[in-house]
């Protein structure tokens, strides 16, 4: 598996190109409205930020403090775990939508543009974060809804940020957009999971270009990150990304605790 970086101390290794699954002869579906296969109805949209929706409620959890064991000498009582609280950014036509639904019904759902954000609970069921509870947010990415992304990044126990891997000419912006986002006061320090989605196609950007292009080792120094290559549509690699974000996350609430004692 590779290895969570920590900004700050540049780059880490680049790693050769893997061959996915989908790559040959299968065509990226186009994005319809109605659901496919046997779940019809359509996920409920919480809120149309058009009609001034309400924002989302911040956590309230009390976590209970990590103990050593498994994965990475960090392990925790699962079951005394509340929902943590993901907030999934990123540009529009990114592929957040696939991944929120592919991580909840683990099978690909058509989707439309988000107007306003999707939120779901979802259980993680396979990985080492498996059974821990996950109320995931997921905020439209048009230009005109990202000055929302502040308010549902507040107090946010990680944040997942998709990225399309085969559109190089916005990842400028995608980087821009990033970085603001990990400067909030409230989001320093706050795990960050990079997707880099549509690892299928056959021009995508390797991971190490990816990272190189967002300029991740200049995020500030207290922030954790790691770049996951996924396909969405299959759901290649989001289980290895969700376990290293439910890592970073107990890392850091270790950290925070320790801090409290001294």
């Amino acid at each position: 598996p590779r290895s969570t970086h920590q900004a700050g101390q540049g780059a880490g290794p680049s790693e050769p190109k893997r061959a996915w699954p989908c790559a040959a002869g299968t065509p990226r579906p186009h994005r319809v409205q109605q659901r496919a296969g046997p779940r019809c109805a359509r996920p409920q949209r919480a809120c149309d930020c058009s009609g001034g929706g309400a924002l989302p409620p911040q956590p309230q959890s009390q976590w209970p403090a990590p103990q050593r064991g498994a994965m990475g000498n960090i392990s925790s009582n699962i079951s005394a775990f509340q929902s943590l609280h993901i907030v999934m950014l990123g540009l529009d036509s990114a592929g957040k939508t696939t991944v929120l639904y592919r991580l909840k019904f683990n099978e690909f759902v058509n989707t439309v543009p988000t107007i306003g954000f999707n939120t779901e609970k979802i259980k993680l069921s396979n990985g080492t974060a498996k059974g821990i509870s996950c109320h995931f947010w997921d905020v439209g990415g048009q230009e005109k809804l990202r000055p929302l992304w502040k308010s549902y990044s507040r107090c946010t126990d990680g944040i997942i940020y998709v990225v399309d891997s085969v559109d190089v000419d916005r990842l400028e912006e995608a980087k821009t957009e990033l970085h603001k986002v990990t400067k909030f006061a409230e989001n320093q320090g706050t795990p960050l999971l990079v997707i880099a989605n549509k690892q299928d196609l056959p021009k995508s950007l390797p991971v190490a270009e990816i990272e190189k292009q967002l300029a991740l080792h200049e995020l500030i120094p207290a922030t954790t990150y790691h770049v996951q290559p996924a396909c969405a549509i299959i759901g290649e690699g989001l289980t290895e990304g969700m376990d290293k974000l439910y890592e970073m996350i107990l890392k850091r609430r270790k950290s925070l605790k320790q801090k409290k004692k001294r």
